[in-house]
C-alpha cells in the first residue's frame, strides 16, 4: 500500500478516536488512550532510530572517502527500509504517524484558547482541560516539532540529493532548536528523568513546604487515625485570648498519629510526613505583617487594597480583626464567628474571598504543573506509563463551596473577587448578565424611607430572592460566572437552591455528585439562614463529601484522586466556615459535628449587660423556669394551664404574645380557637401576601377588641412592624437575636398606644419570658453572663425584677 493509503485510512481512524468521549480526557492528564497505545509505542520506535542514526552520523563521521559512496548508499537502503517496514507495521495497526501528531498536537493547545471555546462537559476532566502553562507547553511542542521535522525533511532530502545534504540539514534543525549535538546528547543520555523533574519542581521549596495547604491536603493519614478524629471523646479544648478576637476556644483531636501505609507509585519521601493534625492557629504579630507568611497568591497580595480597608496601617490593607481571621482560615482550622454583625459584613467577606480564591488557585496550579511533568514523562522519555504517580483531584472539579441567604449577598461576594483578581489581561465573562440577574436595583418590599433599625437595612438591601445558584469557574486569564457545576471551582448558593437542585436526595439518582469533592465550607450570615428554613441547610451537610452515585458518568481519573478521597476521608479534610451575627445553638452544633482533624476555634466571647439594658419603658420582668430540656409540650403544658388563665383573670389588654418557632404558633392558635373562649388575633410571615388580613388584625388589637395577639418571630424579622396598642409581653421562647427583646418591649412606649382604651388598662407594663434549662444562650444574650449564670444555676424558677428604669 502505498503513502496515500496509509494517509487515508489513517484519518479514518483519526475520526474514529476523535468519537472517543474518553480520549481527550486521557490525553489531557498524560496517559495513553486505550486504543493507541500499540501505534504510540511504534511511531516512538521510529522517531528513536530517526535520531539515533542522526546523532550516530555526528560521532562516527571519519570514515574514509573512498568508502563514501557507498556507505552513503546503504545508509539510505537501511533509512528507507526502516521507514517502510515501521509504515507496514502502523497499517496493520489501523493507526499511523500523521495521527498521533494531530494528537499531540492536541495535547498542549493553549490554556485559554482551549476555554475561550469550550461546552461544558460533564466531569472532573476539565480539570486538566485548561492545560499546560503556555511557556510551557510552547516550549515542548516547539522542541519536539522540530525534531521531528527536522527528520522527515531530512530524509526527503536524502532521496534527491545524497545523505550529507540530508544530515547536514538535519543537524542545522537540531543545532537551531536544541543548542547543539553536545547539548542534545547530554539532555537524551546523561540526563535521568528524576532530574529533568527538579528542574522545573517549585514545590519543593523549603517555603512550599510549610505552606498549610501542602500540610493539610497533599499528605493522608491512616484509617486508625481517622477512626480516632471522629470520636468525640478524642477531642480538648483551651482558651486563649487574642488581642482583636478576644476570647477563643481551641479544640484539637488528642489522638495518636499513625503512619499510613506507603502507596504504590507513590513519593517515599512524601509519605514519611504527616499531615497538620491537631495543628493550633496562633495570633499574627502586628510588625512586619505579610501575606507571604501565608503564602498568598497572586495577584491577591496585590490586590487587596482594592477592598480592603485603606486606613489600615497595615500596607496590605488587612485591619487587625481581618488578620486574625486570615490567620484561622489560612492554618485550615474549622472556625465559628458569632459576632459577624453588618458593620463587618466587608470585612469578613473580603477575607473569606481571599482564602477561598487562594485556595482554588493552588489546587489548579498543582493540577496544571503535574499534567506538564506527565507530558513531559511520556514524550521526552518514550514511555508508555510515566513513571510518577500524582494525586492531585477529588472525584469532581467544585472544591469550594459558599451558602448565602440572599441574591445581593452573593452578588457582593462576587463583586470583592472580581476586585482580588484584577489584571490587565484578566476578564469576566457573563458579568453583564449577573449584574442584572444578581444586581441591586429596587427593593420594593422594604423602601428606604422605612423608618427601621440599621441591620435591617443592611441585610435587606438589594435583591432578597432566596432560590439562587451559580458556578464560578477559574481559568488562567477568566473567571467564568454561570458554568456548569461540574466544571466550577466555587459554587455560590443559597440552601434553599442546592435544596431545589438535588431534590429526593436519599434517592440514588439524586444530583449530589458534584459535592463529593468540597474541601472548603463557608456559611455566611447563618442566624439569617436560621430564618429562612434551617432543615435546607442540614440536609446539604448530609449530602456533603458523600462517595458519587455513579463515579463511571463523571469520567474520572481514578489514578489522579487523592487517596484519603478513596478512602472516605473527604470530610476530615474539609473545612468549615460558619459565620453569624449572633450565637445560635444550631450553628455551635452544626460546627461541633465537623471533626477536621486539624481543629476547630470557636470565638465565645463573654456578654456583659445583654440587650435587656437597651428597654427604654419602665415594666416589670418575671423569668419563669419551664421543666424540661428542649420539651416543647412542657412549654405548652404551662402556657395554657399557669400563664393564659392568670392573664384573662386580670382581665388585661393589649397582650402580645411573641412566638420564635412556627410550629408552636400553629399549636397554639388551634388551641385557641378551640377553646373559645380566648379574644385574639394572630398574624405571620405568610400573611404578607394578604396585606388586608394583617392589617385587619393589627387594627382590631389596637383598638382594644382582640385581647391576644400572637405574633410570630420570623414575621418581626422580615417585616419590624410597629405593633401599636402594646401594654403586655409574653415571650413564649426567648429571641433567637438578643436585640429583638429590646426591640418589643419598646413597642410599649406611649407613643404606641391608643388613648380611647387607655382606661382599661390595668397596672404596669409587664413582660414574662418562659424559659428552659437548654436556653442558656439565648439566656446570656438578654440578661449578660453574669446574670444568666445565676439565674440558670438558682434552684428557685421564678425570678422578678424592674427593667427600663
Amino acid at each position: 500500500m502505498g503513502r496515500k493509503g496509509l494517509q487515508g485510512k489513517g484519518k479514518k481512524r483519526k475520526n474514529k478516536l476523535q468519537n472517543c468521549p474518553e480520549k481527550s480526557h486521557y490525553e489531557e492528564f498524560g496517559e495513553a488512550h486505550p486504543l493507541g497505545d500499540r501505534t504510540f509505542g511504534k511511531r516512538l520506535k521510529v522517531e528513536d532510530t530517526e535520531e539515533n542514526e542522526v546523532v550516530d552520523e555526528v560521532f562516527h563521521g571519519d570514515e574514509d572517502s573512498s568508502e563514501e559512496e557507498q556507505d552513503d548508499t546503504d545508509a539510505v537502503s537501511k533509512l528507507l527500509a526502516t521507514f517502510n517496514a515501521n509504515a507496514s507495521s502502523a497499517i496493520d495497526s489501523g493507526d499511523d504517524e500523521e495521527e498521533e501528531d494531530d494528537v499531540e498536537g492536541d495535547d498542549v493547545e493553549d490554556d485559554d484558547d482551549t476555554e475561550e471555546h469550550e461546552i461544558n462537559n460533564d466531569g472532573n476532566s476539565d480539570v486538566a482541560e485548561d492545560g499546560i502553562d503556555s511557556d510551557l507547553s510552547e516550549t515542548t511542542s516547539d522542541r519536539e516539532n522540530e525534531v521531528a521535522g527536522g527528520s522527515t525533511e531530512g530524509h526527503s532530502e536524502l532521496e534527491k540529493n545524497g545523505i550529507q545534504e540530508g544530515i547536514s540539514k538535519s543537524l542545522q534543525r537540531i543545532d537551531k532548536g536544541h543548542g547543539g549535538p553536545l547539548e542534545l546528547s547530554k539532555r537524551f543520555e546523561n540526563k535521568s528523568e528524576k532530574e529533568e523533574f527538579d528542574d522545573d519542581d517549585e514545590e519543593d521549596t523549603s517555603k512550599d513546604r510549610n505552606d498549610p495547604f501542602k500540610k493539610h491536603f497533599e499528605l493522608n493519614i491512616s484509617s486508625e487515625t481517622a477512626e480516632e478524629v471522629q470520636k468525640s471523646d478524642n477531642w480538648i479544648h483551651s482558651f486563649e485570648e487574642w488581642p482583636t478576637v478576644k476570647r477563643v476556644k481551641i479544640d484539637i483531636p488528642k489522638v495518636e498519629i499513625n503512619q499510613p501505609k506507603l502507596l504504590l507509585l507513590a513519593n517515599e519521601e512524601s509519605e514519611t510526613e504527616l499531615p497538620n493534625i491537631a495543628a493550633v492557629p496562633k495570633p499574627p504579630r502586628k510588625k512586619n505583617y505579610s501575606l507571604d507568611d501565608y503564602h498568598v497568591l497572586k495577584p491577591m497580595k496585590d490586590n487587596f487594597l482594592l477592598v480592603g480597608d485603606t486606613s489600615a496601617s497595615c500596607s496590605s490593607g488587612l485591619t487587625n480583626f481581618q488578620k486574625e481571621l486570615f490567620t484561622i482560615m489560612s492554618n485550615y482550622s474549622d472556625l465559628y464567628f458569632p459576632q459577624a454583625s453588618y458593620e463587618k459584613f466587608e470585612e469578613i467577606k473580603a477575607v473569606y474571598a481571599m482564602h477561598a480564591l487562594n485556595h482554588v488557585l493552588k489546587t489548579r496550579k498543582r493540577v496544571l504543573r503535574h499534567n506538564s511533568k506527565l507530558k513531559k514523562s511520556l514524550t521526552k522519555k518514550r514511555k508508555k506509563e510515566p513513571d510518577h504517580c500524582f494525586r492531585d483531584q477529588g472525584y469532581t472539579r467544585p472544591k469550594v463551596l459558599i451558602i448565602l441567604p440572599f441574591k445581593h449577598s452573593a452578588y457582593r461576594l462576587v463583586e470583592i473577587m472580581s476586585l482580588l483578581l484584577q489584571d490587565k489581561n484578566f476578564e469576566i465573562l457573563k458579568q453583564s448578565r449577573f449584574r442584572e440577574d444578581f444586581g441591586p436595583g429596587q427593593n420594593r418590599d422594604h423602601p428606604k424611607n422605612l423608618d427601621r433599625a440599621e441591620d435591617f437595612h443592611e441585610v435587606f438591601k438589594g435583591n432578597t430572592k432566596e432560590d439562587f445558584k451559580i458556578g464560578l469557574k477559574l481559568t488562567k486569564q477568566t473567571l467564568k460566572l454561570y458554568s456548569d457545576f461540574y466544571q466550577s471551582d466555587i459554587i455560590i448558593s443559597s440552601p434553599l437552591g442546592l435544596r431545589c437542585l438535588m431534590g429526593n436526595f436519599q434517592l440514588s439518582s439524586a444530583e449530589t455528585d458534584f459535592l463529593t469533592s468540597i474541601e472548603v465550607l463557608i456559611i455566611d450570615q447563618a442566624d439569617v439562614l436560621m430564618m429562612q428554613n434551617w432543615e435546607h441547610l442540614l440536609v446539604l451537610m448530609e449530602v456533603l463529601n458523600k462517595p458519587p452515585h455513579d463515579i463511571h458518568k463523571l469520567n474520572t481519573d481514578l489514578t489522579r484522586i487523592r487517596m484519603w478521597t478513596l478512602d472516605g476521608h473527604s470530610s476530615l479534610y474539609r473545612q468549615t466556615m460558619l459565620f453569624s451575627a449572633t450565637n445560635i445553638d444550631h450553628g455551635r452544633a452544626l460546627i461541633n459535628k465537623c471533626k477536621n482533624f486539624t481543629g476547630r476555634v470557636q470565638v465565645l466571647n463573654l456578654v456583659q449587660d445583654g440587650s435587656v439594658q437597651e428597654v427604654v419603658v419602665p415594666a416589670e420582668l418575671v423569668m419563669i423556669r419551664v421543666a424540661g430540656m428542649r420539651d416543647p409540650d412542657s412549654r405548652f403544658d404551662y402556657f395554657v394551664k399557669e400563664v393564659l388563665p392568670q392573664y384573662q383573670a386580670n382581665r388585661r389588654i393589649g397582650i402580645l404574645v411573641y412566638i420564635p418557632d412556627y410550629c408552636d404558633y400553629v399549636r397554639l392558635v388551634k388551641y385557641l380557637k378551640e377553646d373559645g373562649g380566648v379574644s385574639f388575633s394572630s398574624i405571620n410571615e405568610y400573611m404578607t401576601g394578604e396585606m388586608h388580613k394583617l392589617a385587619k388584625a393589627r387594627s382590631l388589637f389596637f383598638d382594644g377588641k382582640r385581647q391576644f395577639l400572637l405574633y410570630t418571630e420570623r414575621l418581626h424579622f422580615y417585616r419590624r412592624y410597629r405593633i401599636k396598642g402594646v401594654r403586655h409581653v409574653i415571650f413564649y421562647d426567648l429571641p433567637t437575636y438578643p436585640h429583638f427583646f429590646s426591640e418589643v418591649c419598646n413597642l410599649m412606649v406611649d407613643g404606641n398606644q391608643n388613648r380611647r382604651t387607655q382606661k382599661k388598662h390595668v397596672g404596669n407594663n409587664t413582660v414574662s419570658v418562659l424559659y428552659q434549662q437548654s436556653d442558656i444562650t439565648k439566656v446570656v444574650g438578654v440578661l449578660g453572663s453574669q446574670r444568666a449564670g445565676e439565674i440558670i444555676k438558682a434552684q428557685k424558677s421564678l425570678h422578678i425584677c424592674v427593667i427600663g428604669s
